[in-house]
């Protein structure tokens, strides 16, 4: 798709990005002369202008503009960020403590200000946090969905941190987006996930059953306070959980 023109503003350069319900593409806004980030749903579809715009909060990922293409259908226009994933950042080993704590803060404050907004993610993974210059963003924001198709299931996110209550059929809340978080902090940690399995339905069955391995068994080098933090966000009951990401993150102690 490069060097096709969305909106009669943006060329597209390079597909840079893809999910499960788009792709991005790098892009080149004629108007402002700068490069962007511009996302096109996977099946083309005419999509409305977000119907309710929180206040941006400087964790998320910053929306530019929104239309829809006469070709393409719906589109958006983000900040283009450059740095890694954490996803990406992991596969070359775990954070450091310094680094993992930057990341606890700063992701804490981007969900919980998106509950404060009246949002839930539900789907938390590796991929929607970007470290750019020390600063980690939060890459997919539920307000900003182009809708689900009718065959879309309602079960779905990253097997590696779909909460047992999603699992189970409920739809998720603010808690569970804390449970997403606990996977993400001991992966970042130990870098493997609280359940593992050689496929998404084995890795499900071993999370309604099983409770982790503690992540002081696997992240010694962590703060014991640290790793009894983590394994409280991935209590099996969403009540057993911290009641609210700022709440976590005042929990949170600093050697």
């Amino acid at each position: 798709m490069k060097d096709i023109l969305i909106g009669n503003r943006y060329i597209l350069i390079e597909q840079v990005g893809s999910g499960g319900e788009a792709r991005v593409f790098r892009a080149h806004d004629t108007s402002t002369q700068n490069d962007v980030a511009l996302r096109l749903p996977q099946q083309a579809s005419v999509s409305a202008p977000p119907q309710t715009m929180p206040v941006f909060h400087p964790g998320w990922v910053q929306l530019f503009d929104w239309g829809s293409d006469a070709q393409h259908g719906a589109y958006q226009v983000f900040e283009l960020l450059n740095g890694q994933t954490l996803g990406q950042i992991v596969q070359a080993g775990p954070l450091g403590c310094e680094t993992w704590l930057d990341l606890v803060h700063q992701s804490l404050d981007a969900v919980g200000a998106l509950h404060e907004a009246g949002f839930i993610h539900g789907d938390l993974n590796a991929d929607n946090f970007l470290c750019t210059a020390g600063r980690w963003k939060l890459l997919e924001l539920p307000f900003l969905q182009f809708g689900l198709s009718e065959a879309h299931s309602s079960l779905f996110g990253s097997i590696y941190t779909l909460t047992p209550e999603q699992l189970d059929g409920t739809p998720p809340g603010t808690r569970s987006d804390l449970y997403s978080l606990g996977c993400l902090y001991y992966y970042a940690a130990a870098g493997q996930y609280p359940h593992a399995g050689a496929s998404n339905q084995e890795i499900a069955i071993n999370r309604l059953r099983f409770p982790p391995i503690p992540l002081d068994e696997i992240a010694p080098r962590f703060p014991a306070a640290w790793n009894a933090w983590v394994m409280t966000l991935l209590q099996r009951e969403p009540k057993n959980r911290f009641p609210s990401a700022f709440e976590a993150r005042h929990l949170l102690k600093t050697p």
